[in-house]
């Protein structure tokens, strides 16, 4: 009796959802491999000529996996809406480990390029999902840390593949790395379904014992708000299809009656904005094209991979400070100081690499490129990666989550592959000094559009936030409709 009860109160509802949600960090951490894995791959293969690349070749392996995100982020909002958000993260956790089977056997551009397509489905499937799903796990006190350690994970899967790039040519990285992936898989199997998916299948029952499972029964009240708001909708959504049956069969009806609502429409803006942040605040080409980055900030590649290293060890860092950050400064401050640090430092990192490179420094030393080049990782650690999913996690209506999810996908990938794809031309005609100028005018103007429409998310439920958005609570308006019905009726 006194062990059980001791096994009990050890496994609180916050260590369940610490197993829940570990399945997702599990999987950022394999994808922050596939990301690292670039560096090792290219270099090698410039300077080896195994596999022979031109620049075209190049740019087209690099930026697959734009195109091939928007696939996987199409095929997660189906999966997630229809299947469930467990069998999605399954599939993208088998992906993964397809790739690296792929690249640990692959002897031409082919074979490459296949290895890039799976894992950039996998990507695809798992970016949009992590934050959604740690968000419908998670309770409100918790959900901030939890959704900040996604790119924490990810950070640590950046890590490892550039640790052991040290030692491991890619052929053989690539087999290692696919030891690193397998728990992501087994810890998926035994992770519970979404609450907030069985009470969109009206499987309210199965909701409760999961949603109690995971929150205990003191955030009863979300609970039953959640299913409440869901019958709600349904119901409107019924006598909706009963008076335009045919209408609604259309796909398309249903996209622009979701643009006309408030909570559809102004969190779809928010969050283009905060996958331009997250996409050229620096971060995705400095670590892809890490040997040009790195020629030009030092005029050699010769220690590129040590200081790799100790960037992914400092932008870890800087990440795991704001997710602690996050849990006591409100999102928009966090937004507003972190961003425009963003914004400067590039601007700094471009005017002294084409300073140097044209000689007119009055005073030149390594130390000057280390400091900003390592500025940089912090900032971007600190403060876009971790903001970016917390708040895309916070703002997303439940009823209209797939099309969020897809549209933020679509977004997310026109803007990697444009990134990727362009980036080596654009070091070839403006250099990549240029290249960090762009970024810092696209970044001052995603940050001023964010910060007009988003409002203050921390500390609130989803609900809450969702609610916000729409201007009033859909059960507080139901009792007050309801309520001037009856005024009526006791009237006539």
């Amino acid at each position: 009796m006194c062990r059980g009860t001791r096994r009990e109160t050890w496994i609180t509802p916050f260590i369940k959802q610490c197993f829940a949600v570990s399945s997702v960090i599990l999987n950022m951490i394999s994808h922050g491999m596939t990301s690292g894995y670039n560096a090792s791959l290219f270099s090698e293969l410039r300077k080896t000529r195994e596999i022979p690349l031109d620049v075209d070749s190049e740019s087209w392996l690099a930026s697959l996996i734009g195109a091939t995100f928007l696939v996987g982020s199409i095929v997660n909002s189906i999966v997630m809406e229809v299947i469930g958000r467990k069998p999605a993260i399954l599939l993208s956790s088998v992906l993964t480990i397809c790739g690296w089977i792929s690249f640990s056997l692959a002897s031409s551009f082919p074979a490459l390029l296949i290895g890039k397509i799976f894992q950039g489905i996998s990507v695809g499937i798992g970016g949009s999902l992590g934050s959604i799903l740690i968000g419908e796990y998670t309770s409100p006190r918790y959900r901030g840390p939890f959704i900040a350690a996604v790119p924490t994970a990810i950070l640590v899967g950046i890590l490892i593949s550039h640790t052991f790039g040290m030692f491991y040519g890619w052929h053989d990285l690539s087999s290692v790395l696919l030891y690193f992936s397998l728990p992501g898989l087994v810890v998926a199997v035994f992770s519970p379904e979404s609450p907030s998916f069985l009470v969109t299948k009206g499987r309210y029952d199965e909701c409760r014992m999961v949603f109690r499972w995971l929150r205990g029964t003191d955030e009863d009240n979300e609970l039953e708000t959640m299913i409440k708001t869901d019958k709600i909708l349904k119901k409107t959504k019924r006598a909706y299809t009963g008076i335009t049956s045919q209408l609604v069969r259309i796909k398309l009806t249903y996209v622009v009656a979701a643009f006309k609502k408030r909570e559809f429409r102004i969190p779809v803006i928010i969050m283009m904005h905060l996958n331009a942040i997250l996409e050229f605040c620096g971060s995705i080409m400095s670590d892809i094209y890490a040997l040009d980055v790195h020629t030009a900030f030092y005029g050699t590649d010769v220690f590129m991979f040590t200081v790799i290293t100790t960037l992914d060890v400092l932008r870890l860092v800087a990440t795991v400070s704001g997710i602690y950050i996050t849990s006591r400064v409100k999102r928009r401050s966090m937004m507003l100081i972190f961003v425009s640090l963003n914004v400067i430092v590039n601007l700094s990192i471009a005017g002294y690499i084409y300073a140097r490179q044209r000689g007119v420094l009055p005073f030149d030393h390594l130390a000057i490129g280390l400091f900003l080049h390592h500025f940089l990782y912090f900032i971007i650690g600190a403060g876009p990666m971790p903001l970016s999913g917390i708040i895309t996690g916070e703002i997303f209506p439940l009823a209209d989550r797939g099309l969020c999810s897809i549209i933020s996908r679509i977004t997310c990938s026109i803007y990697l592959f444009g990134d990727i794809k362009s980036a080596p031309y654009l070091f070839t005609i403006v250099g990549v000094e240029g290249v960090f100028g762009l970024y810092s005018l696209i970044l001052a103007y995603s940050l001023v559009v964010t910060l007009i429409y988003l409002p203050e998310t921390k500390d609130r439920t989803l609900q809450e936030v969702e609610d916000g958005f729409r201007g009033y609570a859909i059960g507080e308006r139901e009792e007050a409709l309801e309520l001037k019905c009856n005024e009526l009726k006791d009237d006539v």
